[in-house]
């Protein structure tokens, strides 16, 4: 495929996520907080012929939640320079207790589609996709969803250093939440100490995710990666109070994150 093709594939996957969603930013409380977190990821990946490829990844995340992700997913590359990635993810958080599963286990399936080119020794790739993540724990559907949407977007360059087995690899994404709860906030004749409309509230940036590491390939099977990761997360929260009244929160996290990765293929 000739680099002007896999570039146009690159670019429709750039302006995808502009024709999805707009956003109104609404402000009421604000809350700021700083936390570290490691996480360890086993990857391991079966390749079979006509591009056709399984992974199954465990990931566990340290304090201050503490949970793991366990990923079974099928991908399909049905050219060199494109993969389609569909994936399922039990997540169970160990700071839950035990009595109920509806209460610790969370459900996850994504589907990705990503574009790559390749320039001397530089590797750059865009990922696009939708992320559904599930509850069935009993909830206020007034003030959280059984199902969450989120658009992923991801940016990655990869540099291998030349006459040695390791790379530098750089990555900033994008998690946008396209269904925050608001048809109660909505159904309110006014909505307390805010003079906008609510009406796209449920549309706005919730992640940003710039990351910088170092991959080793030991092998041809055997990779090893670390990085640092700064994760500012958002999240916009609807309380009901008693009074019947509606109250937004946004609350701002900013996460410093030392990721350890190993990924076989066999």
């Amino acid at each position: 495929m000739k680099i002007q093709q896999r570039l146009y594939i690159i670019a429709v996957l750039v302006f995808l996520p502009s024709l999805l969603f707009a956003q109104t930013i609404v402000s009421n409380t604000n809350t700021h907080y700083t936390t570290p977190e490691a996480h360890l990821f086993a990857t391991f990946v079966k390749s079979f012929k006509h591009g056709l490829s399984l992974t199954l990844e465990e990931e566990i995340r340290s304090a201050p939640t503490h949970r793991s992700h366990t990923t079974i997913a099928i991908g399909y590359a049905p050219i060199q320079y494109f993969n389609i990635y569909a994936g399922y993810t039990v997540k169970v958080y160990g700071d839950q207790g035990w009595s109920d599963p509806n209460k610790y286990i969370r459900h996850r399936a994504n589907i990705l589609l990503t574009g790559q080119v390749k320039l001397g020794q530089w590797n750059l790739s865009l990922r696009e996709g939708v992320m559904l993540d599930a509850r069935a724990d009993e909830i206020d559907k007034r003030e959280k969803n059984a199902v969450d949407f989120t658009l992923r977007s991801r940016l990655q360059a990869v540099y291998a250093i030349p006459q040695t087995p390791l790379s530098i690899v750089g990555k900033f994404e994008i998690l946008s939440t396209l269904n925050a709860p608001v048809d109660y906030i909505n159904s309110l004749s006014h909505a307390p100490d805010i003079n906008i409309s609510t009406n796209k509230y449920g549309q706005y940036i919730s992640e940003l995710r710039p990351e910088l590491g170092l991959q080793w390939k030991i092998d041809k099977k055997n990779t090893l990666s670390l990085a640092y990761r700064y994760n500012y997360i958002r999240s916009r929260d609807i309380n009901i109070l008693d009074s019947g009244d509606a109250e937004l929160t946004n609350k701002y996290t900013a996460k410093h994150l030392i990721l350890l990765s190993y990924k076989l293929g066999w």
